[in-house]
């Protein structure tokens, strides 16, 4: 096979990642990915606008997005896969869920409008950026004001003025399981070693087992930065209840540190199902 590889959850510039799709495709077929999944954070465009330039180029291309969850007021993401990408009822659902992870932009705005009389909401609701640039507009608006030198400089005000996900309304893991069933797709809990405490394995699979029974259909098990020891448990929970087991680099172009393609993992590595039919 002339592209062996696989990379299901890359991200493209319709949420924040700095690649197009026709870039992220070219990477994909420079890189020997022969099985792509764009997975933007609660939003389709991208995965739908990769579909069709990965078949003029020869690529399995699953429908993907990445979704917002929370679970005992921490955010996990879910990675919905092979959904039916014509479903209102899913659509309406996520862009419930992006709405809410806008929505705490605007509400950190908000909390340092007092410290910095330069901000507004007027101005930030007409305030447009450069999508290949990566990253989102709160991170690109603070560059403008001079507030940070970098992107990711202006991640830290989050937390700073205590805007969390905790309180931001996103549906529980089971509820969202529950809806990418419905929806005809799977879901995959995505890099758990960088979610959960994996310094103790058996705690750490433990968890993996409690996340799995709301209703979760796989583990992303091979991620850029998942030791082997966490790579392992990963899989040993995949095997032991018949998940799916999926890898993915998590490509955010320049607005990350990973490639399409980065770990060169081979299908036979992976337990997909009938994801790689026409569903």
């Amino acid at each position: 096979m002339d592209r062996p590889f696989a990379d299901l959850h890359v991200h493209s510039f319709y949420s924040d990642g700095s690649m197009s799709p026709e870039e992220i495709v070219e990477a994909a077929v420079l890189n020997g990915v022969g099985t792509l999944a764009v997975a933007d954070h609660d939003v389709l465009d991208g995965s739908i606008h990769t579909q069709a330039l990965c078949r003029n180029n020869g690529i399995h291309c699953i429908p993907a997005v990445e979704i917002d969850t929370l679970d005992r007021g921490e955010n996990f993401h879910i990675l919905a896969y092979g959904f039916d990408v014509t479903s209102s009822l899913f659509h309406d659902f996520l862009a419930s869920t992006r709405f809410m992870l806008d929505e705490a932009s605007v509400k950190l705005i908000e909390r340092m409008r007092p410290d910095h009389p330069n901000f507004s909401f007027e101005d930030y609701a007409k305030f447009t950026y450069d999508r290949c640039l990566g990253g989102w507009k709160a991170l690109h608006y603070f560059m403008q004001k001079g507030l940070t030198s970098s992107l990711k400089e202006g991640i830290q005000f989050y937390s700073n003025y205590g805007i969390s996900h905790s309180h931001s309304g996103f549906s529980t893991v089971a509820a969202t399981a529950y809806g990418i069933k419905l929806a005809g797709g799977y879901s995959v809990l995505a890099h758990p070693g960088a979610l959960i405490d994996a310094s103790d394995i058996i705690a750490f699979k433990k968890e993996l087992r409690r996340l799995v029974s709301y209703g979760l259909d796989g583990i992303e098990c091979y991620y850029p930065w998942h030791s082997e020891a966490i790579t392992q448990a990963c899989l040993d929970v995949c095997n032991e209840y018949d998940l799916l087991i999926t890898a993915g680099s998590d490509c955010h172009g320049v607005f990350g540190k990973t490639r399409v393609g980065e770990m060169g993992i081979y299908m036979n590595q992976l337990n997909l199902k009938d994801l790689l039919e026409n569903r």
